[in-house]
């Protein structure tokens, strides 16, 4: 926790390379195990190596003071988000999904100024925009196949899943991270799991080999609980809308690491929307100057 006080930026950087290696990563972990069950079960991993820290740390839980912030954390951090992210993702082109989940710097931008009195200036909603715009430019070409009204929700709904989860620990300002993401990813892991199993997933069809099992720990350990114990503790202590911008890059990194690891083609829509991102980042991290700060 400290080192992520003393160089957030650096822990930044470190985040959205989890995040955006962790899809090609995560596709092919897809390849052994259907998608609820997988989410459900690298969820609840990541759950129990949170609670052994939370335990370790000797940090007080405080449940009476935080039922519900814990409850709103797994309805909105972990159900909508990762439950309806996978479900969109196997309803709808790649690409659609993508542009849909992050919409989300968008709906925290608008959220923020009204519930965390962060400003939205006309420079940040600007590079906000052009920051979706970028993320919709690199994964045109998922855009493809028949779109399904069932995905669209669900993937809008993991976007504001996504979103109110943010807000709310912005605004709860848990004091122990380790239990905040712990227990509502062992709740939330579980009740995706048995979601998988009702809606016709079978543990019969998971392949536990070697390269299964590498990617669901690495998808566990590295993917959710050190990604989120960072970006958790990232947002508590900095600007929510800014913090949310910086991961448009992460769809940037994702079609990277594709290429590098699963021989995808680079697309030319890499560099003009890349280019989007970066001019979008820009923007929305860039001070005000202190002659318009003075006049605010």
């Amino acid at each position: 926790m400290h080192l992520i006080n003393r160089y957030p930026k650096v822990f930044l950087v470190i985040l959205i390379l989890i995040w955006g290696l962790g899809y090609p990563l995560m596709k092919f972990g897809l390849q052994f195990c259907p998608p609820l069950l997988f989410t459900g079960l690298r969820t609840v991993i990541s759950g129990l190596v949170l609670l052994s820290l939370a335990i370790q740390s000797g940090e007080s839980l405080n449940f009476r003071q935080t039922w519900k912030a814990l409850l709103i954390s797994t309805t909105f951090n972990v159900l909508l988000f990762f439950g309806a992210s996978a479900i969109a993702v196997k309803f709808l082109p790649s690409g659609i999904a993508s542009i849909l989940l992050y919409a989300q710097p968008v709906m925290v931008g608008l959220l923020a100024h009204f519930l965390l009195n962060e400003v939205l200036t006309l420079r940040k909603m600007v590079g906000l925009l052009f920051g979706f715009l970028g993320v919709a430019i690199i994964s045109y070409k998922g855009i493809t196949g028949d779109l399904s009204l069932y995905g669209v929700i669900m993937g809008l709904l993991s976007a504001l899943g996504w979103t109110i989860g943010t807000i709310l620990v912005k605004r709860s300002n848990p004091r122990s991270i380790y239990w905040f993401i712990a227990l509502p990813f062992i709740l939330g892991g579980t009740v995706l799991f048995c979601l998988g199993l009702a809606l016709g997933e079978s543990t019969t069809a998971i392949v536990w080999n070697l390269p299964f099992i590498g990617a669901l720990l690495w998808g566990a350990i590295i993917g959710l609980a050190a990604s989120w114990v960072i970006w958790f503790h990232l947002v508590r202590t900095g600007d929510a809308s800014t913090l949310s911008a910086n991961t448009f890059l992460v769809p940037v990194v994702s079609v990277i690491g594709g290429t590098l690891f699963l021989d995808e083609k680079v697309p030319v829509s890499l560099f003009l929307g890349g280019a989007l991102v970066v001019f979008s980042i820009y923007q929305v991290n860039r001070p005000v100057p202190k002659a318009l700060a003075s006049t605010t």
